[in-house]
């Protein structure tokens, strides 16, 4: 059994706005994700905004991605106000790839 902290970040806004400034930093994040162990990220556009979901191995590789300069330079760089985005974190008690599971 697999276990992890699965991270969920609504930001609300134009869709397409958004999807374009997630564009502009998406390989900085990458290089972020991938120095703190990410297992899985998803970004989509949603009818009021943006969903990204990841899954880290552990709360404490979540939280030590968050406060990366890297990433909080981004976000500086975005532009986005705090209002616009609403977290959810939750503890996963099992995940699995799926057989179809290709990047």
């Amino acid at each position: 059994m697999s276990t992890g902290y699965l991270t969920i970040m609504r930001i609300k806004g134009d869709p397409d706005e958004l999807e374009g400034t997630y564009e502009q930093f998406s390989d900085a994040l990458e290089e972020v994700g991938q120095d703190h162990g990410l297992i899985l990220h998803a970004a989509a556009k949603s009818e009021d905004g943006l969903l990204v979901t990841n899954l880290w191995p552990s709360k404490q590789e979540s939280e030590a991605a968050s406060e990366d300069p890297r990433r909080l330079q981004a976000l500086g760089q975005a532009q986005l106000d705090p209002s616009q985005i609403e977290r959810q974190h939750y503890a996963v008690g099992n995940w699995y790839p799926g057989p179809g599971a290709k990047r």
